[in-house]
């Protein structure tokens, strides 16, 4: 009997380990990984002046998250620190992971990063998905109960034209996310679109990044989400 139980046990963690495979071959940078260190300098400085309380929760990622002003008011009263930062990678925001992310030991970390496939030498929806593998690796060798969630790569005008490339590449990753017991997909498409297009109306006039009404409808849709880890 206890030897059925523990094969049982062992088929359920193997059914629960993330897979970390690689599905394409290794993508070599063509630009320096501390382009952003000004703003991570930036966010060092504000820690010294007031360290944020540990089991909070990092945002972290590219401009998207950089240019939410409001994100600490707006998910209040959730503890929220963001440290989302220039027009990053992935492969900076792992770079970055133990000044930005780590040392804050947070109990919930929230990636957003769309960058990777616009560089200009930029990856396949496939690599793509294993710099995301290769970040979250890293947080969970670090902080292995800590509950992660990636928010889909959103629908922008400027962008539209590389849809079917965004989603087969937020696919890759939900599917990846899968198989993590404690991560989670966080789909934004559906309040960024209207009658199937990208809701101009939400952007400012770059065409990529989102107005305070674009933040407040990744607020309805992330608070909730958020609020069930504290209860």
């Amino acid at each position: 009997m206890k030897k059925y139980l523990l094969i049982l046990l062992v088929a359920f963690v193997a059914c629960h380990r993330p897979h970390y495979a690689s599905l394409s071959t290794p993508w070599t940078p063509n630009y320096a990984l501390d382009r952003f260190e000004g703003e991570i300098k930036n966010f060092e400085a504000q820690d010294a002046a007031k360290m944020p309380a540990p089991s909070g929760i990092v945002l972290t990622g590219s401009s998207s998250f950089k240019y939410w002003k409001t994100a600490e008011q707006d998910l209040a009263p959730l503890p929220v620190i963001n440290r989302g930062f220039g027009g990053s990678t992935l492969s900076e925001v792992l770079h970055y992971a133990d000044r930005a992310i780590l040392k804050y030991q947070p109990k919930t970390v929230v990636i957003y990063c769309e960058n990777d496939l616009f560089m200009p030498e930029p990856k396949s929806a496939e690599q793509t998905r294993d710099a995301y593998v290769a970040l979250t690796k890293h947080i969970r060798a670090k902080l292995p109960h800590a509950q992660l969630y990636y928010v889909a790569m959103k629908p922008s005008p400027s962008r539209w034209d590389r849809r079917e490339e965004v989603q087969r590449t937020n696919e890759l990753i939900k599917a990846f996310v899968r198989s993590d017991k404690r991560h989670e997909y966080v789909d934004v498409w559906p309040v960024m679109l209207k009658d199937g297009r990208p809701d101009g109306r939400i952007f400012v006039k770059d065409s990529l990044h989102m107005n305070a009404e674009g933040y407040r409808r990744w607020t309805q849709v992330l608070k909730p989400i958020l609020e069930k880890d504290t209860k």
